[in-house]
């Protein structure tokens, strides 16, 4: 949670939350020197006391929000010593540490940062019974209610803001803060376009939001916009008045098949469905000749590309067409399984995609960051270990991945970044040998048709395509699988006491012993890709089901909400005994005329 150096002071949100019966005109005490913690978060602006008033009020407690500077933006919190003390997320376990309950769902719902403002610090005041946290600040931002009433957008790229509101409706609710989603102004979005929020609202006790409610909240975005908007909410609330739909899975996979038939009417009518072969584009001969005389004026690029042969005769040209993407689809889940207390997996999911026309038809340009990781350590906070990977090397990339894929020295610096951070709070917090924490890794990193994927440990990374079915693309840094690569029998490497004791893993040790297997492909044809952590992937579970279960899912008529839950469902029958999560990416794609020579 430390906070990076900044030229300037930063500037954030402090939440403050205080019991509705003690000093109700006057709720909290700054010191003489209007530090919130003494020499540190100052106030922006002198309080008036009078002018204060709570931005929200729930079960017996207000909220108020005020905004602060940092003066020592490069120190340690307050959070960040108290969270060396803590054995695990729970409740509980964040009181006896001195961790206001207010940081709770910040903490929690890490996997959807930048979505949600970042916990930067946090404290109590005991003795006046309130609680002071640190976020970043959102509240610059326009709201989206302005924003989608002053900027032109298809229906392709509204729907995707009620997905995501879904999707967080679905995480929120475990913890209790879907009212954080039925706040029109805390809804706010991003210089690039994505929805954040300002601030997590807890629901109430006595009035627990319901799925209409957020519906609700739809209609009235979208009630000035140009579209058939309109209609599609009225069937929504139709089918949960009816009870068609009654819970928020039912939602997500309604606004899901909603959003295929209109790309399927807008942008995918070329393409064919479920069939049993690639489709392959055949130039015809003027088309054909076009391509020979731009060959004759530039001389070929060299990319790798489908190639098209012509069935004429041997000696008419084989032309050479790269791919271009034509739709990125994904969505990811993590489940506790069957035997565990609590889940040590963590993960995250940031797209990019923009809509392209040309005379040759639509298509997407796309940048895509998927993480999965799987903690290790127990009661050595192996979800601590987790968070910290997906966290450090999501802000790595933010900054360090411009218009081209990173190559390997970027990808690979950015991999050690974490690790040393994890390495360093296991030294901190005087952690030794087994006792450390730490984390698996499987990271995919896609722009366009390009993919580069890196991991360490045991998580895995598979292909799923229909010309060569099932390929796992990473291989286990397992005492096993290292002593198969010295030669020795794959049974007999298997049948050791420690075959499955990991090799690498981010955290334990320093950087000298983290090398993380990182490798480049292109896409030649519609591919499925599945990341997951071992708890899926155990007892050659997908080996054995791959083909009733993730091949079909090739095809866009496939729902991925609905699927990656029959998937950790899968996991849970057949293993269970460890944490499931699993992404699921569908790339499809189709040959690019614009630019391509033909190879003789």
């Amino acid at each position: 949670m430390s906070i990076e150096n900044n030229l300037t002071t930063p500037v954030y949100q402090c939440v403050i939350s205080c019991d509705k019966k003690k000093n109700p005109t006057i709720p909290f005490v700054f010191p003489t020197d209007e530090n919130l913690s003494p020499h540190r978060y100052i106030l922006t602006s002198p309080l008036e006391d009078t002018s204060l008033s709570p931005f929200f009020s729930s079960n017996d407690r207000h909220y108020y929000a005020l905004e602060v500077e940092d003066t020592q933006p490069t120190q340690r919190g307050i959070l960040d010593d108290n969270l060396d003390q803590v054995e695990s997320f729970e409740r509980d376990s964040l009181k006896q540490a001195g961790i206001p309950d207010l940081a709770f769902a910040y903490l929690t719902l890490t996997e959807y940062n930048p979505t949600i403002p970042e916990l930067l610090d946090g404290w109590e005041d005991e003795e006046n019974d309130q609680e002071f946290i640190i976020i970043s600040q959102n509240q610059n931002y326009p709201t989206l209610e302005k924003y989608l009433s002053t900027t032109p957008l298809e229906i392709t790229k509204v729907l995707p803001y009620l997905q995501k509101m879904a999707k967080l409706w679905k995480s929120f609710s475990k913890i209790e803060c879907c009212e954080t989603l039925l706040r029109i102004d805390n809804l706010k979005v991003s210089d690039e376009g994505t929805l954040i929020l300002d601030k997590i609202y807890l629901d109430r006790a006595n009035d627990p939001p319901l799925l209409r409610q957020l519906v609700e909240i739809w209609a009235y975005l979208l009630e000035e916009l140009k579209g058939d908007y309109k209609t599609i909410i009225t069937d929504l609330m139709i089918k949960i008045e009816s009870g068609e739909i009654d819970d928020i899975k039912e939602l997500r996979s309604e606004l899901q098949s909603i959003l295929q038939e209109i790309e399927m009417k807008l942008i995918l009518a070329q393409e064919q469905e479920d069939q049993e072969e690639d489709v392959i584009f055949i130039p015809g001969e003027d088309e054909l000749q076009d391509l020979v005389n731009q060959f004759e004026d530039e001389e070929s690029d060299g990319e790798e590309a489908t190639q098209i042969n012509n069935p004429d005769g041997d000696d008419q040209p084989t032309v050479v067409l790269p791919m271009r993407l034509l739709s990125v689809t994904d969505v990811g889940l993590s489940d506790i399984g069957r035997k565990r207390g609590h889940n040590e997996d963590c993960f995250a999911i940031e797209t990019s995609i923009r809509k392209k026309e040309s005379s040759q038809g639509s298509y997407f340009s796309a940048k895509g960051l998927f993480i999965v990781c799987d903690g290790m350590g127990g009661h050595a906070s192996g979800e601590v270990a987790s968070a910290m990977a997906v966290k450090n090397i999501y802000r790595y990339f933010q900054q360090h991945w411009t218009d081209e894929i990173p190559n390997i020295e970027v990808i690979k610096e950015g991999i050690l970044q974490a690790n040393e951070a994890i390495y360093t709070a296991n030294i901190q917090k005087g952690q030794t040998g087994s006792g450390r924490m730490g984390t698996t890794l499987v990271m995919t990193l896609l722009q366009d048709t390009k993919i580069a994927i890196a991991h360490v440990g045991d998580s895995r990374i598979y292909k799923v395509t229909r010309k060569w079915g099932l390929e796992q693309l990473t291989v286990d840094h397992s005492v096993a699988q290292s002593e198969i690569k010295q030669g020795i029998e794959s049974d007999v490497a298997h049948a050791r006491p420690d075959a499955y004791q990991l090799t690498q893993a981010l955290g334990p040790r320093d950087n000298a012993f983290v090398n993380p297997d990182i490798n480049f492909f292109e896409l030649k044809e519609d591919t499925l890709l599945l990341m997951c952590s071992d708890g899926l992937c155990d007892n050659d579970l997908l080996e054995n089901h791959w083909e009733t279960t993730l091949l079909p899912l090739i095809s866009s008529k496939a729902n991925l909400d609905t699927a990656i839950t029959q998937v950790i469902d899968l996991g849970n029958q057949i293993n269970g005994h460890d944490n499931i999560t699993c992404i699921l990416i569908r790339i499809k794609v189709q040959p690019n005329l614009e630019h391509q020579n033909p190879i003789f």
